[in-house]
Protein backbone atom coordinates (compact mmCIF):
# COMPACT_ATOMS: atom_id res chain seq x y z
CA UNK A 1 0.00 0.00 0.00
CA UNK A 2 2.81 1.88 -0.60
CA UNK A 3 5.45 3.17 -2.96
CA UNK A 4 8.65 1.54 -2.59
CA UNK A 5 12.08 3.25 -3.52
CA UNK A 6 15.18 1.76 -3.14
CA UNK A 7 18.48 1.84 -5.45
CA UNK A 8 16.70 4.77 -7.90
CA UNK A 9 13.91 3.02 -8.86
CA UNK A 10 10.13 2.21 -7.40
CA UNK A 11 7.01 0.25 -7.30
CA UNK A 12 4.02 0.23 -5.67
CA UNK A 13 3.44 -2.74 -2.96
CA UNK A 14 0.51 -3.72 -1.41
CA UNK A 15 0.02 -4.12 2.40
CA UNK A 16 0.23 -8.08 1.62
CA UNK A 17 3.25 -8.08 -0.30
CA UNK A 18 2.43 -7.88 -3.69
CA UNK A 19 3.99 -5.91 -6.15
CA UNK A 20 4.12 -4.61 -9.49
CA UNK A 21 5.67 -6.79 -12.04
CA UNK A 22 8.60 -4.40 -12.69
CA UNK A 23 10.67 -1.36 -11.30
CA UNK A 24 10.18 2.22 -12.77
CA UNK A 25 12.30 5.42 -12.47
CA UNK A 26 11.51 8.35 -10.70
CA UNK A 27 10.84 9.77 -14.22
CA UNK A 28 8.26 7.14 -15.02
CA UNK A 29 5.54 8.05 -12.27
CA UNK A 30 2.73 8.27 -14.30
CA UNK A 31 3.97 5.11 -16.25
CA UNK A 32 3.94 3.23 -13.29
CA UNK A 33 0.50 4.63 -11.76
CA UNK A 34 -0.73 3.56 -15.32
CA UNK A 35 0.82 -0.05 -15.36
CA UNK A 36 -0.41 -1.18 -11.59
CA UNK A 37 -4.36 -0.03 -12.67
CA UNK A 38 -3.46 -2.14 -15.53
CA UNK A 39 -1.74 -4.80 -13.17
CA UNK A 40 -5.57 -4.37 -11.11
CA UNK A 41 -4.59 -1.98 -7.95
CA UNK A 42 -6.71 0.45 -6.96
CA UNK A 43 -5.35 3.52 -6.13
CA UNK A 44 -7.62 6.05 -4.07
CA UNK A 45 -7.17 9.12 -1.99
CA UNK A 46 -8.33 7.55 1.64
CA UNK A 47 -8.51 10.02 4.87
CA UNK A 48 -6.07 12.17 2.54
CA UNK A 49 -3.29 9.47 1.90
CA UNK A 50 -2.85 7.89 -1.20
CA UNK A 51 -4.03 4.20 -0.85
CA UNK A 52 -2.44 1.36 -3.53
CA UNK A 53 -4.36 -2.17 -3.42
CA UNK A 54 -3.41 -4.88 -5.10
CA UNK A 55 -6.60 -6.38 -7.09
CA UNK A 56 -7.09 -9.23 -4.17
CA UNK A 57 -7.05 -7.04 -1.24
CA UNK A 58 -9.48 -5.19 -2.97
CA UNK A 59 -12.02 -7.23 -3.96
CA UNK A 60 -14.90 -7.45 -1.21
CA UNK A 61 -14.89 -10.09 1.27
CA UNK A 62 -17.05 -13.18 -0.31
CA UNK A 63 -19.69 -15.12 1.97
CA UNK A 64 -19.18 -18.32 3.91
CA UNK A 65 -21.85 -20.08 2.32
CA UNK A 66 -22.14 -23.65 1.72
CA UNK A 67 -23.98 -25.44 -1.27
CA UNK A 68 -26.51 -28.05 -0.21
Amino acid sequence: MTIVKESGLQQIVCECGTSQTRTYQADEFDVMVSDARREGFVIAKVAGEWQHTCQDCARPARSQRKLL
